[in-house]
């Protein structure tokens, strides 16, 4: 590892997402660190849903293939690995991890255990002190809200990241730590920034710099020339694609590059598209460290699949963290139907319409009714503009997927199984495909809201395997 410089690879950029890419880098130690970014607010939800039926759950369970594939490699050749994997019970998580590695007899790993964002114990605290918890978009208390909470988790940011590194930890394993400050927390760590109140303007635009990278590296592939428009037609191979990996210089300056052995292409193109996804606004990127202003970056290409990112500045970080509370809100049951050329955009319309006429007949209270038309607006409802008539009728298939939200759990099943007999009854041409949609899925909505600082105490314990 060179003490002026180090290496940082974006090894996932989901819950799910494929570790061959980390497994090469590992492979070829093409960098010091793995950053693997497991959280969105979805992901919670989701992990939610497992603890739900386990309590033993609630982490991203693609870490135990990981304890198999990715780990052992990355371990051996020196690469330390920080994720926030952990999820909604990082305890859990670094014990199973624990336990597969001594199970290939991996012993002597340092494992860090990062908590303290999990804020469910707290929330009736909170209200009695006095705080309203208020809906970040619409403004309304906490108090308003008539669904069963789930759970409660605050975005923290770098210092416990850099903590666990300064103890010597080789895996950490965290909660609702932000995304770019997994990154953030390495920096901290290696290059000792300074964090915290009261910073100088260099000092704040050393931290933003290393949220810009996190940033970059944070949905793996998409900043090596996946998921591109900016690089459409896409002229590379994207079935091994190789996944970013930023050199990062004490004052913030970052070269961005792959391996050479993968596909992809790192580009200004690439690189720029990933800056401005998900930011909202550019001159004002909040996260817990820092707030971020983009509008001066310098983004060069130094030569093929090397590119120079610069020019970040820092405000100091915000008065109040961000705190996401789970609610129950019922169920969701959806299911697929298919009709095929001649008519078929005026037969899943009619098919529509006869649906309604049925549901409305049943002793079900459906709270809310969603009919998309697969290849029509499908995927953006009403904002999807109509194709003319003359192309309507020339289409070859079109899918109708019916979807309702109710808190009844038999209302899923009830409405589904009153419109099958359509399949004789109705429109001519309806395919039905066994197994597409289900019944009765548990429903989670975020609460989104913002805290004071001082409600939130992290710890860091380190285990070994």
């Amino acid at each position: 590892m060179n003490s002026n410089s180090i290496k940082i690879a974006g090894a996932q950029g989901f819950y799910g997402d494929s570790p061959l890419a980390a497994i090469q880098i590992a492979k070829e130690k093409g960098a010091d660190y793995l950053v693997i970014d497991s959280l969105a607010e979805l992901t919670l939800s989701i992990l939610q849903k497992d603890k739900l039926k386990d309590e033993t759950l609630g982490y991203a369970r693609d870490i135990e293939s990981m304890a198999y594939t990715l780990f052992p490699i990355a371990f051996k050749n020196g690469l330390k690995i920080v994720t926030n994997s952990g999820g909604l019970n990082p305890e859990i998580a670094a014990k199973k991890v624990a336990a597969l590695l001594e199970k290939q007899g991996i012993r002597g790993i340092k494992i860090a255990i990062i908590t303290g964002d999990n804020l469910l114990p707290q929330l009736q605290e909170m209200q009695h002190s006095g705080l309203a918890l208020e809906n970040i978009d619409n403004g309304a208390p906490f108090s308003s809200s008539t669904f069963e909470i789930t759970h409660a988790n605050v975005y923290t940011g770098a210092h416990s990241i850099a903590e666990a590194l300064d103890k010597g930890a080789d895996l950490i394993l965290a909660g609702r730590v932000a995304d770019p400050c997994l990154t953030l927390g390495i920096l901290i760590h290696h290059f000792k920034w300074k964090i915290g109140e009261d910073l100088k303007q260099n000092d704040l635009d050393k931290l933003a710099s290393g949220i810009a990278v996190g940033h970059l590296l944070e949905c793996g592939g998409q900043a090596s020339g996946g998921n591109s428009y900016a690089e459409w037609p896409m002229d590379y191979s994207i079935s091994n694609l190789g996944y970013p990996i930023a050199e990062v210089f004490e004052d913030g300056t970052a070269i961005f590059s792959k391996l050479e052995s993968q596909g992809g292409k790192v580009s200004r193109n690439t690189i720029r598209e990933q800056l401005i996804y998900e930011i909202h606004d550019p001159e004002n990127y909040i996260t817990p460290d820092v707030i971020v202003d983009f509008t001066a970056v310098k983004i060069e290409e130094l030569s093929i699949n090397k590119v120079q990112f610069s020019g970040v500045k820092g405000k100091p970080r915000p008065e109040k963290l961000k705190l996401s509370i789970g609610q129950m809100e019922g169920y969701m049951s959806d299911q697929f139907f298919f009709f095929s050329w001649p008519y078929a955009y005026e037969k899943a319309i009619r098919f529509i319409e006869t649906v309604k006429e049925i549901w409305a007949t049943l002793p079900v209270k459906i709270e809310r009714s969603e009919f998309s038309l697969v290849g029509i607006n499908g995927i953006h409802g009403a904002a999807a503009p109509l194709p003319p008539k003359e192309t309507l009728d020339e289409i070859n298939e079109i899918g109708v997927r019916l979807a309702i939200k109710h808190s009844d759990l038999r209302t899923g099943k009830l409405c589904m199984q009153s419109v099958i007999c359509l399949g004789l009854n109705g429109p001519p041409g309806l395919i039905g495909i066994p197994g597409w949609g289900k019944t009765d899925r548990i429903m989670l909505s975020l609460w989104p809201t913002l805290i004071p600082r001082e409600w939130v105490k992290e710890k860091v314990e380190i285990i070994e395997s």
